[in-house]
C-alpha cells in the first residue's frame, strides 16, 4: 500500500507525518516521526477507531447495510435536477482555496483550528487529495463539502463540511441538508468503487464520551462500515522530538 509522507518544520522541530505506511523505506533526517493509520501498535502510541466501507461489495450490498435513515431518499437526492455534486480528482489552486474559505468559516464558528492549505497542496501536488462537493444550482451555494487522502487503494476521510449555518433556525432545512450530506457520501462510494479502491474510510471515530462527538460517531456508523482499530505511533530522535510528541499526544 502506497504511503504519503510530508516533511515539515514547526518551531524548529523537524517532524515526518507519514499516511498509511508500510514500515520502510522512510528518511531518517527527523526529530520526530509520526505514523498514522497502521495496524501494529509502536513503542509510543495513541490507539484510533474509524469506520471502513469495503468497496469491492456490491453497491446494493452496500447500501443495504446504511441505517434506513441514512438509506432512506439518497438516491432520489443524488438524482435531483436542483443538485450538482462533483467529485475532483486532481484539485486546482481555486479549488482548494474555495475548499479552505468554507472550511475556516466554519471553524471560526465552532472554534476549531483553521484548514492546513499548504497540506493539502501537498497531497494535491503527490496526487493524492480528492474534493467533492454537493452546489444547489438555483442558488450556486455549496451545501455539503469534503476532502479526502488517497493512496488509490483507500480513500480517507479528511476533512467534512456541511453548511448548516444559514438554516441554523430552520429545522426542515437542516433535515434536508442533512440527507443532501448523505447522498454525498453515497456519490463517493460509488465514485471511488469506478476508481477500483478497496476502502472508504469515515475519517475516524473519537474516542471518549463527549457528546457531540458521540454525535458524529452515530452519524458516521450509519454507513454500515466496519469499525477499524489502528494506531498512530510516535518514534523521537531527538529531545526536541521527544518533547513534541508529548505535546501531541495529549492533543490526540
Amino acid at each position: 500500500m502506497k504511503a504519503l509522507t510530508i516533511n515539515r518544520k514547526k518551531y524548529g522541530i523537524s517532524i515526518q507525518e507519514i499516511y498509511f505506511s508500510s514500515g520502510v523505506g522512510h528518511q531518517p533526517s527527523y526529530d520526530l516521526k509520526v505514523d498514522f493509520c497502521v495496524p501494529n501498535q509502536g513503542k509510543h502510541t495513541t490507539p484510533a477507531l474509524t469506520s471502513v466501507i469495503d468497496l469491492t461489495k456490491d453497491p446494493e450490498v452496500i447500501l443495504a447495510n446504511f441505517r434506513s435513515s441514512h438509506r432512506r431518499g439518497v438516491q432520489a437526492s443524488l438524482e435531483s435536477s436542483d443538485l450538482s455534486y462533483r467529485f475532483i480528482t486532481e484539485p486546482c489552486a481555486e479549488d482548494i482555496q474555495t475548499f479552505c474559505k468554507y472550511y475556516d468559516a466554519f471553524a471560526n464558528e465552532k472554534n476549531l483550528p483553521i484548514c492546513n492549505q499548504g497540506k493539502l497542496r501537498f497531497f494535491a501536488g503527490k496526487k493524492s487529495l480528492i474534493l467533492t462537493n454537493v452546489r444547489c444550482v438555483y442558488t450556486n451555494e455549496l451545501v455539503c463539502l469534503h476532502a479526502f487522502i488517497s493512496n488509490d487503494e483507500r480513500a480517507r476521510l479528511l476533512h467534512s463540511i456541511s453548511n448548516f449555518r444559514t438554516q441554523a433556525d430552520n429545522a426542515t432545512e437542516r433535515r434536508a441538508i442533512s440527507k443532501i450530506h448523505r447522498s454525498l457520501h453515497w456519490f463517493e462510494i460509488n465514485q471511488f468503487k469506478k476508481l477500483n479502491y478497496r476502502l472508504y474510510d469515515l475519517g475516524g471515530l473519537a474516542l471518549g464520551t463527549d457528546p457531540q462527538l458521540e454525535n458524529i460517531n452515530h452519524f458516521k456508523r450509519g454507513f454500515g462500515g466496519d469499525e477499524l482499530k489502528e494506531y498512530i505511533n510516535f518514534t523521537p530522535k531527538t529531545l526536541k522530538g521527544w518533547l513534541a510528541m508529548r505535546y501531541l499526544m495529549k492533543k490526540l
